[in-house]
């Protein structure tokens, strides 16, 4: 699969804000396959697909683990899908720089 990174987050928001003018009143279908990848694109693709007119819908064929599944997650409530042997890995959020998880942020900021 795919790795999500400003390459390919640039090319599929590119892609849905040209569908979504050329025609506003076809779905979207975004097929994914994905290991995850870097935040700040992935938030970006994240971010198009709800500001989009068309419904985008997501399906998860093999693998959306970390970046991936929220992508996944980004489509129309009654429009997301995983095939019967795909994979969706979630976790809680993580900093590299502190090397701590969400909650452990919560309890220093506590």
């Amino acid at each position: 699969g795919q790795e999500v990174d400003s390459e390919i987050s640039n090319q599929l928001v590119g892609l849905m804000v040209y569908l979504s003018i050329e025609d506003n009143t076809k779905d979207i279908y975004f097929f994914i396959n994905s290991p995850g990848g870097w935040v700040i694109p992935g938030i970006a693709i994240y971010d198009t697909m709800q500001f989009v007119s068309p419904d985008v819908h997501t399906i998860c064929m093999g693998l959306a683990a970390s970046m991936g599944s929220f992508i996944l997650v980004g489509g129309e409530i009654t429009k997301r899908l995983a095939f019967p042997h795909a994979r969706v890995m979630i976790h809680q959020p993580a900093s590299s720089f502190y090397e701590a998880q969400a909650g452990e942020f919560i309890l220093e900021a506590e």
